[in-house]
């Protein structure tokens, strides 16, 4: 009886030290969407960075902004060190409507940047962002 419960007790250590070995590759984050300005515009950012395979996976849900969004980036704060990752203009869709969503790569210099929050993402139209927030660590 005690044998079978250290058994189970082994197996299950080993499986849950396995979980979390698969789980520490993926890094989850969302941004609240504000406007820039007073304005009725608003949305979602969620973000995922699978940081084996290098791959940011993004979706933004969003609405009231003042026309379908022309442009949407995430930036990192303004150049001042080397180590600097700079901006990942995200692809849109030729008609994007909401929610947008992609995947695309990443380098270890922008995972950092995830991983210390030094990112922001933006989306507006073609001549400002509209709305925009800091990409924080999902609860």
């Amino acid at each position: 009886m005690m044998r079978g419960l250290r058994l189970s007790m082994a197996a299950g250590l080993v499986l849950c030290v396995a979980c979390g070995v698969a789980w520490a590759d993926t890094l989850k984050f969302t941004a609240t969407l504000e406007p820039e300005k007073a304005g009725a515009a608003k949305g979602t950012a969620i973000l995922t960075v699978d940081t084996t395979a290098k791959a940011l996976n993004w979706s933004i849900d969003y609405s009231g902004l003042t026309a379908p969004p022309a442009m949407a980036a995430i930036l990192s704060p303004p150049p001042d060190t080397k180590s600097n990752p700079g901006a990942v203009p995200l692809t849109l869709p030729a008609k994007p409507t909401s929610p947008i969503s992609g995947t695309m790569p990443v380098t270890d210099d922008q995972i950092a940047g995830f991983k210390t929050g030094q990112w922001v993402i933006l989306i507006g139209n073609k001549t400002a962002p509209e709305i925009g927030g800091e990409i924080k660590p999902a609860p």
